[in-house]
């Protein structure tokens, strides 16, 4: 996709819609002229979406979903096909945050996360993207990772893991998809406000702070960072124009991916360094 006329009636669907970085990725889609199929769990913010996506003429249609099970999503594929005929580009975005040491971790937390940041994207293009095929045309799939994905962080094993997971199926699913003129991305943003820090699992303090303590810091130097989600969702929206394989949105991003690169070793002993004094600071 080459130029913003391309997505003039394209049909956009959006999982985790209702705030953040998707609630922009749609609204930025809508705004160019997209139909749109948005999905969330959070079934308050999707009505709010739903009143913007109004307001901007836009053709839609909103379901509630968990993408953590396989039924639900299977049930958002089927209505998109009956009620629009076609899915152009396909956004795995719904995404959750869980932070603690290892042995604090239950199996619970574990199969929390994975069942949504991981699932819901091998969900999502299980039940997609054999359509998209079939409907012949391309088409572009945009699987949400992190940074994390690209780089590891110590106090947060369940999160990397998944984001890493979501990097590998993607550039592996890029690599296939191109036989079927299907582009297929990874966004990587840094460290974005969005409701992520205030719905993420905390479950390991410090000798200083409570798990609760933790984190009202962390949503404060998110907000403080103050990289916004509309930022995030342009860099979507050029990445399928460009048919870009990895969308890196953050300079830090670009910057701790460098490092990591450049030098594992020597990423790993920062990172000590830096759990080091987390620890004493807060």
């Amino acid at each position: 996709m080459a130029k913003s006329a391309d997505l003039n009636n394209k049909v956009v669907v959006v999982t985790g819609a209702a705030s953040g970085i998707g609630r922009e990725v749609a609204l930025a889609f809508a705004r160019r002229g997209a139909r749109l199929a948005v999905a969330d769990i959070n079934e308050d913010g999707l009505r709010l979406v739903e009143k913007e996506l109004a307001s901007l003429g836009c053709d839609f249609l909103a379901r509630v979903l968990d993408v953590s099970r396989a039924d639900d999503v299977k049930d958002l594929c089927d209505t998109v096909y009956r009620e629009m005929g076609r899915t152009d580009v396909l956004c795995n975005n719904a995404g959750v945050g869980l932070m603690g040491w290892l042995e604090d971790i239950t199996l619970e937390d574990w199969e929390w996360i994975v069942g949504v940041n991981l699932w819901g994207v091998i969900h999502g293009c299980h039940y997609f993207y054999p359509r998209m095929i079939a409907q012949g045309g391309g088409g572009h799939i945009v699987n949400t990772s992190s940074a994390a994905g690209l780089v590891y962080t110590t106090g947060a094993a369940p999160y990397v893991s998944t984001k890493y997971g979501v990097v590998g199926f993607s550039e592996t699913m890029r690599a296939e998809a191109a036989l079927h003129g299907i582009g297929v991305s990874v966004l990587c943003p840094g460290f974005v406000a969005t409701n992520i820090t205030k719905t993420i699992r905390v479950v390991s303090g410090t000798e200083r702070s409570t798990p609760e303590e933790l984190k009202d810091i962390i949503d404060r130097l998110f907000i403080r960072r103050n990289y916004t989600p509309d930022r995030v969702a342009e860099a979507v929206v050029k990445g399928v124009y460009k048919n870009k394989g990895v969308i890196i949105a953050g300079p830090e991003v670009y910057a701790i991916d460098f490092a990591h690169r450049l030098s594992r070793r020597l990423f790993h002993l920062g990172i000590m360094a830096g759990v080091r004094l987390q620890k004493r600071l807060y």
